[in-house]
C-alpha cells in the first residue's frame, strides 16, 4: 500500500521530459501494442522463458442490470481479475501457458454476480523460414448477460455461465508468391441450469459440439500486399437427442485483400457468402453475406484509428430459434496524450437478426476510456460505456445503459 500511495503522490515528469521519451513507432505498431520501455511491466525472466502476471481491481456502476427499461434497475459492483502468462522467449519455435479469472460482484442484486476464468497451453513449431505449425488447447468459462438480446428472449434472468474446451491446430507456409494454409477447430459448449423467467432454466439441453475447418490461399503480387481466398466448413452437432434436429452444416466463401502494415496503414478486409442447412425440415437455410475487415490508420504518430466489421452464424438459446445471424462494427480511436497517458474512444453498432420467428434488435454501443500508466506496475483507467437500443422488433424490450467503471491494475 505504501508503494501505491508513493506512486500516486510522486511529481509528474516535466514536458520537456516527455517530449524527449516520443520516438516514431517502429513499423506497423498502433498505439496501443507500442512498446513503452520506461513504464511497460518488465517481467521476469526465468532463463528462455518470460513470466507476466498482474491483479486488477475497480469498482463501477451499471443503471440497467436488465437491459430493459420496463423494469430499469442499477447497482454498484465490485470487480477483480488475475492473469498470468509464461510463455517462451527462443528465436524460433515457441511454447507457452496462460490463465485469468475475472470476478464480478454485485453491491445489493447478488443473483447477478459471475466469475468467469480461462486456461490455455499453445506452441509453434517453426519448420523453415515460411513454414510453421501450431496448436493449441483452452478450457474457458463464459456467460450470457441478461441484456444479451438472446437471452431476454429465452427469459434470462441471472447470468448463464457456459464452459468451453477448444482445441486448435494449423499450419501455414508460402510456395513462392502463393500463401497457403489450412486449419481445424474443435469446440464443445457446456451450459450451466440457470434461473429463468418460469423457474430454473434447463439450459444444458442446448449443449453443442462444432468442427470448424478452413482453407486459406491467396497472391502476393508484391511485397506486403495479397490477394486471399478463403473457404470455410463448420458443423454444429446437438448433445440432446430432442436437439438433433438443430444440427447444421455451413459453408462460407470468402475473398478478399491484405495490406501489411507499412507503418501508416495495415488492412484485411475478406467479404463473400455462407450457408447454414440444419436437419430439421421446420428450420430454413440461412443465407447471408459474409464479412471479415479490419483496417488500422496511424494518423500521426501518436494517433490511431481503427474500424472492424464482421458477421457470424451463432446458435441460440431459445426453444423457437436455432441460429441468429449477429452483426457488428466499430470505429476506434486510440491518442497517446503523453507517453504515460492514453486516451480512447469508440462508437460502435451491434445487431441480431433472426428469421425463426421474424425478430432483430440494433444497438448502438458509445465508449470512452483513459488510462494512466503510472510507472511499470502500475496503471489506471476511468472507462465509461453507453448502450441504446436504436432499432427492434417481434418483442425485443427497448433499453439504454450507462456503465462507468474505474479500475487500477498491479503488474510485474
Amino acid at each position: 500500500m505504501a508503494c501505491l500511495v508513493a506512486a500516486f503522490l510522486a511529481p509528474a515528469a516535466p514536458a520537456a521530459a516527455q517530449e524527449d521519451l516520443r520516438t516514431v513507432p517502429a513499423r506497423g505498431q498502433p498505439v496501443m501494442e507500442r512498446p513503452r520501455p520506461e513504464v511497460d511491466p518488465a517481467g521476469v525472466r526465468m532463463g528462455s522463458f518470460r513470466l507476466d502476471a498482474s491483479a486488477a481491481a475497480g469498482i463501477g456502476y451499471d443503471d440497467n442490470l436488465f437491459g430493459s427499461n420496463r423494469t430499469r434497475r442499477g447497482d454498484g459492483f465490485g470487480e477483480t481479475a488475475l492473469r498470468a502468462r509464461l510463455a517462451s522467449d527462443w528465436t524460433t519455435h515457441a511454447v507457452g501457458v496462460s490463465a485469468g479469472l475475472t470476478d464480478r460482484r454485485y453491491f445489493s442484486e447478488r443473483n447477478l454476480d459471475w466469475t468467469d476464468w480461462d486456461a490455455s497451453v499453445f506452441g509453434r513449431y517453426d519448420i523453415d523460414s515460411v513454414t510453421a505449425v501450431r496448436a493449441s488447447y483452452v478450457r474457458r468459462r463464459e456467460h450470457l448477460d441478461p441484456q444479451n438480446v438472446d437471452a431476454q428472449q429465452a427469459g434470462l434472468v441471472e447470468p448463464v455461465p457456459y464452459d468451453v474446451d477448444e482445441i486448435d491446430a494449423g499450419i501455414a507456409t508460402m510456395l513462392n508468391r502463393i500463401p497457403l494454409g489450412a486449419s481445424a477447430t474443435y469446440s464443445r459448449y457446456r451450459y450451466q441450469d440457470e434461473a429463468g423467467a418460469g423457474g430454473v432454466g434447463a439450459f444444458s439441453v442446448f449443449d453443442y459440439d462444432t468442427l470448424t475447418l478452413r482453407l486459406d490461399s491467396g497472391y502476393e503480387f508484391m511485397p506486403g500486399r495479397t490477394l486471399t481466398i478463403g473457404v470455410r466448413h463448420q458443423t454444429v452437432t446437438y448433445q440432446d437427442l430432442l436437439l438433433r434436429d438443430r444440427d447444421s452444416e455451413t459453408w462460407a466463401g470468402l475473398v478478399g485483400f491484405r495490406y501489411d502494415f507499412d507503418g501508416v496503414w495495415a488492412a484485411r478486409i475478406a467479404v463473400g457468402y455462407a450457408r447454414r442447412d440444419y436437419s430439421g425440415a421446420q428450420f430454413k437455410p440461412i443465407e447471408t453475406p459474409a464479412v471479415d475487415i479490419a483496417v488500422t490508420w496511424n494518423v500521426t504518430p501518436l494517433t490511431t484509428i481503427s474500424f472492424a466489421a464482421g458477421r457470424a452464424i451463432r446458435e441460440s438459446i431459445r426453444t423457437n430459434s436455432a441460429s441468429y445471424v449477429s452483426d457488428y462494427a466499430v470505429l476506434r480511436a486510440d491518442h497517446e496524450l503523453y507517453r504515460n497517458i492514453i486516451l480512447s474512444a469508440s462508437a460502435g453498432l451491434n445487431r441480431q437478426d433472426y428469421q425463426q420467428p421474424s425478430e432483430s434488435a440494433l444497438d448502438g454501443v458509445l465508449r470512452a476510456s483513459a488510462t494512466w500508466l503510472v510507472n511499470r506496475n502500475i496503471a489506471v483507467t476511468l472507462d465509461y460505456q453507453y448502450t441504446n437500443r436504436l432499432s427492434r422488433s417481434g418483442g425485443i424490450p427497448d433499453f439504454d445503459e450507462n456503465v462507468v467503471f474505474l479500475r487500477a491494475r498491479f503488474a510485474i
